[in-house]
């Protein structure tokens, strides 16, 4: 068996055209999920980065395998299983095409051959360095069982497509007149000078929200053809059949929702709701699945069909059933996502309702508590809490109960890390401290503007 396992950093679901999204943005993507299963409502369980792919290679909740944050100073214990680990000690060649390591060494566990394109920063290696090496790597193993990990990071900001791809979506005439307000907001946010330096001035630092979008549409077109070149080769190779192919991504990306500009923090729906398409041959029925899902599902399933079996403790479950047909669809599995980078928080999803409650505002200001119906009000404009009162005591009890069995007698590492401070604070301060500030100077500074 093969196994080729594709993340695409920072890709929200509902800006691939499969999911709905307006845009032409993912031709190859969109015919990955005809040919196989696309789940509709696969969530991340902790963001971003760090926690995020450490439960993915983990089956665990953040606030099991104790990775909370990204950019603090936690770091995966080896007692804890590790995916390519054990596909390596069952026979399997292991292969990452991942800069992972460079944040968190543990991330190169298990792995045979970890190939690191360097070349520049993480953010910026393009999708067409990562198939260089993924596509001849691939060539020169196809005829063996492997695991390949290959992560893209093209949608993370900054985002710089190349410049083909600029235009392709953006629908303004100048995105830079001086009379476009649509980023005002931003720039009286508190971590402005943070996303400044990185993100808005190696745009040219535009006025138009929506030419930002566009670009980052484009980069999910780039990736779209660097994973339909990938696509390509595996046909030519003659392995079709024998690839498990799983496409996702570590979490989503707000554009401007909630006051959340170009990054990933907030609990809400564009961060935590990720893409999740899954092509083993033609041995599932295609077909769109309703279910709710989580990252912590993913390794169970893997292993599941790869017929690697042990005395593994999980705190997903195998989706195998569920594709295959064996089981029905159930719209009641409850879905508990978390963060503690920017903000920190925990939010918990049940059917249709979902409660998100802040722990840490970090440098933004939202409510305290938080209860969305995500049936008629999708894009969480409606806080009912307070207003649906039985229900979101309903979902506080549930995830109050939650907590104290996941946790037992452990102490919770998301109020840990609050009280020693927000990573993304620290990266916040140092930008104003390069800007001759103190950060009690900032904060006065952005009342007057």
């Amino acid at each position: 068996m093969k196994i080729i396992f594709i993340a695409v950093d920072t890709l929200r679901a509902d800006h691939l055209h499969c999911y709905g999204y307006k845009h032409l943005t993912s031709p190859n993507i969109d015919e990955l999920a005809e040919q196989g299963l696309i789940f509709l409502n696969a969530y991340a369980n902790g963001i971003p980065t760090t926690p995020a792919f450490t439960t993915i290679f983990t089956g665990l909740h953040s606030i099991t395998h104790r990775v909370v944050s990204h950019g603090g100073d936690e770091f995966l214990s080896f007692a804890v299983p590790f995916l390519p680990e054990i596909l390596r000690e069952n026979g399997f060649r292991t292969c990452a095409v991942d800069n992972l390591y460079t944040i968190k060494p543990y991330f190169a566990r298990g792995y045979e051959f970890y190939i690191n394109p360097q070349s520049r920063s993480p953010h910026l290696i393009g999708a067409d360095e990562i198939n260089r090496e993924a596509i001849g790597w691939l060539k020169s193993h196809y005829k063996e069982d492997f695991f390949l990990f290959i992560h893209y990071w093209d949608p993370h900001s900054p985002y710089l497509p190349p410049e083909k791809y600029r235009k392709m979506f953006y629908e303004g005439k100048d995105p830079f007149d001086p009379a476009n307000t649509s980023m005002k907001r931003a720039e009286r946010q508190l971590s402005y000078p943070f996303f400044k330096k990185w993100h808005y001035d190696l745009l040219g630092n535009p006025t138009d929200a929506d030419y930002i979008i566009a670009q980052y549409d484009g980069e999910i077109r780039f990736v779209d053809e660097a994973v339909g070149e990938l696509l390509n080769v595996v046909s030519e190779l003659g392995i079709e059949e024998d690839v498990l192919i799983v496409l996702t991504s570590d979490h989503g990306e707000n554009m401007t929702e909630h006051d959340f500009f170009f990054d990933h923090q907030g609990l809400y729906e564009p961060t935590v709701h990720i893409p999740l398409i899954v092509r083993y041959g033609s041995k599932f029925p295609n077909k769109r699945i309703e279910t709710p899902v989580q990252h912590i599902d993913l390794m169970p399933t893997i292993l599941e069909i790869a017929g690697v079996k042990g005395d593994f403790r999980f705190d997903g479950k195998s989706l195998l059933p569920l594709m295959s047909g064996e089981e029905g669809e159930s719209e009641q599995r409850l879905i508990v996502s978390t963060e503690c980078t920017w903000r920190a928080g925990i939010s918990i999803r049940k059917g249709d309702w979902k409660l998100i409650k802040t722990i840490d505002q970090g440098l933004y200001v939202t409510p305290s508590k938080e209860l969305f119906n995500l049936k008629k009000d999708p894009l969480e404009e409606r806080n009912l809490y307070g207003i649906e009162k039985d229900r979101g005591d309903e979902l506080e009890l549930e995830l109050c109960r939650w907590m104290d069995g996941m946790l037992g007698n452990r102490p919770d590492l998301i109020r840990v890390q609050a009280e020693k401070g927000l990573p993304a604070k620290l990266w916040v301060e140092r930008v104003i401290k390069e800007m001759n500030l103190s950060w009690e100077q900032w904060v006065e500074r952005q009342r007057y503007i």
